[in-house]
């Protein structure tokens, strides 16, 4: 029976999967450099699989087709450490979480393995059954890219600079930040079939309506939430810092650090975007290909950042004094402000790929076809 790319990628996965628990038997549980060297073993192993099973190698003008294996295999690890570590799974990798990555066993790094190896995952597979590079395909590519980035961007510093510190073992997260990095690159430097301008109804020729306005008032509110709680976490001095740190998110002080490094994410990544979108949504440009592809980007980081502070949050092994005060006008402070931040980027994207059906054609000029990706390269184009 003949693999198929998609089936060779996940059997690749599955077989480096009990490379991790040979350490359990061979010893060297308190050998920090031993885990890391395993590591380094099981990810050459989901690397080099598919390459071996075809002679004749990767596809040509598929770039992307490893990847998927090493990232496939990171989401069953995770969702095994996230179910160990809630206790509905054995001490499988108990041995990996002491001198591996030990911040994986806080409630931040838990979140983190449940989305991995859940949402991820499920990203992945709709990614892999793509026949061919179509608009899908980007889009897929994009919100994973925009959700696995904000995650590294979190764990690996705060990780690094908070309560257990850095280990060999944290150099396995590299893959995951250069992988989405490349992935990100080569998706925004292709074409897209449908670059056409849907937010065209936002410009200066059509008045704008009152989703539109909505969505500036958003932004333009998330500027100051952002930026003050990027302050609080900065131990600004400040009475009414110290009073929203004291009566409504004292979590933002937890000492993992994984809070006060997904707020400074907010702060320096997540407002220029603010900035753009609101610039974007009264100026429009010709076309709307880069504020759709941020759109998505940014949905998925958004989704990826409140799904794990918000159940991190309210967890159970979260310190009593970090979790939310159980005042109404604290609860209701933090819930309105984290779940907009979690649906309305979702709304935001939705709009940007979609667009008013009143605005198909502003113009005399009729709408023109987009053949350059035609020339251009193509990722997913390839010789059977």
């Amino acid at each position: 029976m003949v693999l198929t790319r998609f089936q060779v990628s996940v059997l690749s996965a599955c077989l480096a999967f009990p490379i991790l628990l040979l350490m359990k038997v061979i010893g060297g549980v308190d050998n920090a450099a031993a885990i890391f060297a395993v590591g380094v073993v099981s990810l050459l192993v989901v690397f080099l699989v598919p390459r071996l099973y075809f002679s004749d190698g990767p596809p040509k003008h598929d770039p992307f087709y490893n990847a998927w294996s090493i990232l496939l295999f990171s989401s069953m690890v995770d969702v095994v450490i996230a179910l160990e570590n809630d206790g509905y799974l054995g001490r499988y990798l108990h041995f990996y979480l002491l001198q591996g990555e030990p911040y994986l066993k806080t409630p931040h790094g838990t979140s983190i393995c449940y989305w991995d190896g859940s949402v991820h995952f499920a990203l992945y597979m709709f990614i892999m059954s793509r026949s061919r590079y179509n608009e899908e395909y980007r889009l897929a590519c994009l919100y994973w890219c925009g959700s696995i980035i904000n995650s590294v961007a979190v764990l690996v510093p705060g990780g690094a600079i908070g309560k257990y510190g850095p280990k060999w073992s944290i150099l396995l997260n590299v893959p995951y930040v250069v992988i989405p990095l490349y992935i990100l690159f080569k998706v925004l430097s292709s074409h897209s079939a449908s670059r056409r301008n849907v937010l065209t109804s936002i410009g200066t020729r059509v008045k704008k309506g009152p989703v539109e306005m909505l969505f500036i008032l958003f932004f333009a509110t998330c500027i100051v939430v952002n930026a003050f709680r990027a302050a609080v976490t900065l131990d600004c001095k400040h009475d009414m810092a110290k009073n929203y740190l004291k009566d409504f998110e004292p979590f933002l002080a937890e000492d993992t650090s994984f809070p006060k490094m997904q707020m400074l994410v907010y702060l320096f990544y997540f407002l220029p975007y603010y900035v753009y979108a609101i610039y974007r949504l009264l100026y429009p440009g010709p076309t709307n290909g880069l504020m759709k592809d941020l759109a998505v980007f940014h949905a998925g980081a958004a989704a990826q950042a409140q799904f794990v502070y918000l159940t991190t949050a309210q967890h159970s092994r979260t310190a009593a004094n970090y979790r939310i005060p159980s005042t109404p006008a604290a609860q209701y402070c933090f819930w309105i402000i984290n779940i907009a931040l979690l649906i309305v980027p979702q709304l935001f994207a939705y709009r940007c790929i979609s667009g008013p059906k009143r605005t198909e054609k502003i113009t005399d000029e009729p709408v023109k076809e987009d053949n350059s990706s035609r020339d251009s390269y193509n990722l997913r184009n390839r010789k059977r």
